[in-house]
């Protein structure tokens, strides 16, 4: 605090600074709820991951591009479904525990309860070929759109290695070839890939 021209003036803490920025790239939870959850009624054909990067990196700032695909990273090797690990982590990234839950619930509501009635009318009145035709047209345009977040994450990235492409090969060989168990394969090269990431980023 200082007293200039007879006004009694606060200096700005590195505390309310750190504040200022988190509350300016924080969803609340009520943007949690309604980004999840017109993310699941209106996402047809897979591409979710895709979809939330769009959301809550390009458009919202919530995170930068390294948290998102370090939360990604993360997603895919944990168990359970990639989508939902990864939308527990952004919620959880925003408002805590209470921000993972609501993300991740209200991910599933809404489409959960859209495929129960589309289920119950496919029972009554079986498939309707021309809906079959846009669902496939969807998914089609979910393809393009993971490979334009694959296409902008490298052009945005400061540098690209290419230890990780062995590693690829590697587990193709694996599961096709050797038709060794995808649990074996992340155990056995797991280990392989953190050496390999840690030693490059401590060079680097």
């Amino acid at each position: 605090m200082h007293i200039s021209g007879g006004r009694v003036h606060e200096e700005d803490s590195p505390e309310a600074g750190r504040d200022a920025n988190d509350s300016h790239s924080r969803g609340s939870l009520w943007q949690i709820i309604l980004l999840f959850g017109r993310i699941g009624l209106t996402s047809f054909g897979g591409g979710l991951s895709a979809w939330i990067y769009l959301e809550s990196v390009e458009k919202r700032r919530w995170l930068k591009d390294d948290e998102f695909f370090a939360g990604l990273a993360l997603a895919q090797i944990l168990p359970g479904p990639n989508v939902l690990n990864l939308s527990i982590f952004i919620g959880h990234r925003q408002r805590g525990i209470a921000g993972g839950i609501a993300a991740v619930v209200s991910l599933l509501l809404p489409p959960m309860a859209v495929v129960i009635a589309l289920a119950m009318l496919i029972h009554r009145y079986g498939i309707n070929p021309t809906m079959e035709n846009v669902l496939q047209g969807v998914a089609a345009g979910a393809i393009g759109t993971a490979a334009c977040v694959g296409y902008r994450s490298l052009r945005n990235a400061t540098r690209v290695h290419l230890w990780p492409l062995p590693i690829t090969a590697l587990t193709l060989v694996s599961i096709s070839y050797f038709h060794v168990s995808l649990i074996n394969t992340v155990l056995m090269l797991l280990p392989v890939s953190f050496a390999l990431s840690w030693k490059i980023d401590k060079d680097d």
